[in-house]
């Protein structure tokens, strides 16, 4: 890291401190988001500290444990495990880095929130979801799409070379076929729209499946999971839409918490209840006013960076 990588992640650790103190009054609340807004290295800092909070176990064991347990014993804890997390960094960096720098590096990225469309050079065409990111090569003999992060969907132009689609877990091949990937921290979703493709698991390349539109499945490394028909909810993000199906509202808010910037948490009690309807989203807030409305949950914010939603009383 440059020294003023170094000197946001110290302020964001601060600040993330002075958050999660209790104690938090509004110009407080105002004069983070004044530094937040004021640099892009601030806000790459605070996301930092976020992924590294979501996933320590990246860190060494000592130092991960003693940073969990001392996350709910009040400022002063906090704090102090606030600045192990640093003290780890040079241990746990790579680790991050390697996602963050393909992430900044690939050909193809979309922000938070985003969704964005290329026209590649074979005539296929690409959508990215939220925070996703891809690399494209196309030579006489193949055409590759590497999905390094995120949502993906793909519309692959018909013609004699196949389009391969990498990820961590494996690989999809395409001629003419449309369809969704979206790979994340535990495994991959294809879902096919039109045509049909073959997916393989990443330790068992040669074990190609063949998948028709109105199909998906999940897939990780090792093995291909049962396949299951698509429904109204697969593609809707192409579309703008989260679309719910009796679904938990933790899921329902985890799915939303990746088109926003900062924070949403939900109360643990309110997990488990069932949410059906479409939402927006390209307005996280009217989704939530939405739930608000009719759900026993109340939104309450901190700023426009930390929401979280409780049970209403």
């Amino acid at each position: 890291m440059t020294e003023a990588q170094r000197a946001a992640l110290k302020a964001a650790s601060g600040w993330y401190a002075r958050l999660c103190s209790g104690s938090v009054e509004a110009d407080e609340q105002q004069a983070w988001q004044r530094w937040y807004d004021a640099d892009e290295l601030h806000r790459q800092a605070w996301q930092q500290i976020e992924k590294l909070r979501e996933q320590l176990g990246l860190l060494p064991g000592p130092v991960a444990s003693s940073t969990l347990r001392g996350v709910d014993h009040g400022r002063r804890r906090l704090l102090g495990s606030l600045a192990l997390v640093a003290m780890a960094l040079p241990l746990g960096w790579f680790a991050w880095q390697s996602d963050t720098r393909r992430y900044w590096l690939a050909d193809l990225r979309s922000g938070v929130g985003e969704r964005r469309e290329w026209k590649l050079s074979d005539g296929s065409r690409l959508m990215l979801g939220t925070a996703s990111a891809a690399q494209w090569h196309a030579d006489g003999q193949r055409r590759v799409l590497r999905l390094l992060a995120g949502e993906a969907m793909i519309d692959s132009a018909d013609e004699a070379r196949p389009l391969l689609v990498e990820t961590q877990y494996g690989v999809i091949r395409s001629q003419g076929a449309r369809f969704c990937v979206r790979s994340d921290d535990q495994d991959c979703q294809v879902a096919v729209l039109a045509q049909r493709v073959e997916v393989a698991p990443l330790h068992h390349l040669p074990d190609m499946r063949g998948l028709v539109a109105g199909q998906q499945v999940r897939f990780d490394a090792e093995r291909i999971g049962p396949q299951r028909a698509n429904d109204a909810a697969t593609a809707a993000w192409t579309q703008g839409s989260l679309i719910a199906l009796d679904q938990p509202l933790g899921e329902l808010i985890a799915e939303l918490a990746r088109y926003r910037h900062g924070v949403l948490r939900l109360d643990p009690a309110l997990a488990g209840l069932k949410v059906s309807g479409s939402f927006p989203l390209t307005d996280t807030d009217r989704a939530l006013a939405a739930l608000e409305h009719s759900l026993p949950v109340r939104v309450v914010r901190r700023s426009d960076y930390w929401v979280t939603l409780v049970p209403k009383v």
